[in-house]
C-alpha cells in the first residue's frame, strides 16, 4: 500500500481501467493491457527456428482457449487498434471464419502444397505472431527488391494473396484461395 506521501504510479480512469501516469519528466510505465498482449504472442520457440507455420504455434493466443484469446483480443480493442495479431484472430473476431483450427488447417494446407515444389521457401520471420509467408526463390534475381511471394490475410475469403516479384514499386496483390492455388502456381512460377 502507498503512503500518502508516495507518488502513484498509475491512476484509474472513470472507467476503472489503469493507465500509466507520468512522474517527472523522463520516467512513463507502459499500460499492463499491451503489455499483456505482448505477452500472449510471444513466439516459443524463436520465429527464426519456425519450419512451417505449425511450428509458429507455441504462444498463449495459439494455445489457449479460442475463447479466452478472442475475449483478450476484443477486451483490448484488437480490431479497431490493429493489435499485432495473426490473420486468422482478425478474421474470427469478425466471424469470416468458423475457427482457430480451421484456420491452422489452412496454413498446414498452404505450406504442404508449397514446400512440394522446388524452389519454394518458408519465411518465418515476420510481424509479431504471424504465421510467416512463402517466396519462390528462382524469382529473387538481379535487382529484385522482393521476390513472388504466398502471403495469408484475412482481407478475402480466399486468406491467401500472391504477390509478384517487383523491383521498384509493390505490385498489387493477386488474392487466391488454397482451393485455386495449386492451378495457379504454374502461371505465378513464370512471373
Amino acid at each position: 500500500m502507498l503512503s500518502s506521501q508516495e507518488p502513484a504510479l498509475v491512476e484509474a480512469t472513470r472507467g476503472g481501467n489503469i493507465r500509466p501516469k507520468r512522474i517527472g519528466n523522463d520516467v512513463q510505465l507502459e499500460p499492463v493491457p499491451r503489455l499483456e498482449w505482448s505477452l500472449a504472442t510471444e513466439a516459443h520457440p524463436p520465429a527464426t527456428e519456425a519450419a512451417s507455420p505449425a511450428s509458429l504455434r507455441g504462444s498463449w493466443i495459439h494455445t489457449a482457449s479460442e475463447r479466452q484469446v478472442l475475449e483478450l483480443f476484443r477486451k483490448l480493442n484488437g480490431a479497431k487498434r490493429r493489435l499485432p495479431a495473426p490473420w486468422w484472430l482478425r478474421a474470427l473476431d469478425r466471424g469470416d471464419i468458423a475457427s482457430r483450427a480451421a484456420a491452422f488447417e489452412v496454413e498446414d494446407e498452404v505450406h504442404a502444397v508449397l514446400s512440394a515444389r522446388p524452389g519454394w521457401v518458408f519465411v518465418p520471420w515476420v510481424g509479431i505472431s504471424e504465421a510467416g509467408y512463402w517466396e519462390y526463390a528462382p524469382s529473387d534475381h538481379g535487382t529484385v527488391k522482393m521476390p513472388t511471394a504466398v502471403v495469408l490475410t484475412d482481407e478475402h475469403e480466399g486468406y491467401l494473396n500472391v504477390v509478384p516479384a517487383y523491383r521498384e514499386a509493390e505490385p498489387l496483390p493477386v488474392p487466391t484461395s488454397t482451393a485455386t492455388l495449386l492451378s495457379l502456381l504454374p502461371q505465378v512460377e513464370a512471373w
